[in-house]
């Protein structure tokens, strides 16, 4: 099976509290900055593709072929992200590549969330405050269901 020497350090709660913080952006960055509102699955399956970047990154992140992998996952979500969401629109040129561009910002806003997460945990970012890792799926659960009940219609 996968052998355990290659796993990373990235934990499940890092992901959870990341992908409702990116999703929140991903709706901002589209419905708030370029003014398009996509079907609802398009979100989500943008950020449950860059969610599973976890999967990488916690199974194979010391595996020998940890950078051919994460390269090629890479380019797979630049390609799904521009065919979901960017190539449909009747932009300008300019403006397809800002809204293409946006894919980079929606991945740092994850990293960053993520990591915000990790270093709370860890009290790294307060000195002495150690977040216990299960208030962060508490918080990423409740947010997810606040997100999906002020979305229905």
């Amino acid at each position: 099976m996968i052998d355990k020497s290659w796993e990373g350090t990235v934990q499940f709660y890092e992901l959870a509290f990341g992908t409702w913080i990116a999703y929140l952006f991903l709706l901002f960055i589209w419905k708030r900055v370029f003014k398009v509102d996509h079907d609802g699955w398009k979100y989500a399956l943008i950020t449950l593709v860059g969610g599973s970047f976890y999967i990488i990154n916690h199974y194979f992140m010391h595996a020998p072929f940890y950078i051919p992998l994460i390269n090629s996952y890479t380019i797979l979500f630049l390609i799904l992200y521009y065919y979901i969401l960017v190539k449909p629109l009747t932009f300008s040129f300019i403006k397809k590549t800002a809204a293409f561009l946006s894919s980079v910002l929606f991945t740092i806003v994850y990293m960053l969330a993520e990591s915000m997460a990790r270093f709370l945990a860890q009290g790294r970012l307060i000195p002495g405050v150690h977040v216990p890792e299960f208030l962060f799926l508490v918080i990423s659960y409740l947010a997810c269901i606040g997100i999906i009940l002020s979305l229905r219609k």
